[in-house]
């Protein structure tokens, strides 16, 4: 395992436990994360800061029990591809959602310096309708 999975493992637990702390030590201060149009408050957040805030916080404000399943890992030392499924039940709906998703994250030094997702945003969208 490279040392770039081992962060991104890292990262993915951090969000999972909602750790700042942890979060804020394995991204780059100017880290670059670029989520995929169409994903729920989603958008390109420049800085650790903004990341812990609108993504780390918001995604557990919006969603229940919110998480992120790795299904199949590409380890390319400095590049790591995530291969994945979210799921969770909307606050407001309290409907449940799965999506697929990929994510792309660069590791250097020890630290993610950008991360990509790509992600079927249809079943986040179906599960915060309020009318069927």
């Amino acid at each position: 395992m490279s040392e770039g999975l081992e962060v991104v493992k890292k990262v993915y637990a951090s969000f999972a436990n909602q750790d700042t702390d942890a979060a804020r030590s394995l991204l780059a201060e100017n880290v670059q994360w670029i989520q995929c149009r169409g994903f729920p408050e989603g958008a390109t957040h420049v800085g650790r800061d903004a990341v812990i805030d609108k993504v780390l916080h918001g995604l557990h404000t919006e969603w229940n029990s919110f998480s992120a399943a790795m299904d199949e890992i590409i380890d390319a030392e400095d590049h790591v591809v995530i291969l994945g499924t979210y799921s969770g039940i909307h606050s407001i709906t309290g409907k449940p959602m799965e999506a697929v998703f990929a994510h792309v994250f660069d590791v250097h030094d020890g630290q993610v310096t950008r991360f990509r997702q790509y992600a079927d945003t249809f079943p986040m969208h179906a599960a915060m309708e309020l009318y069927d």
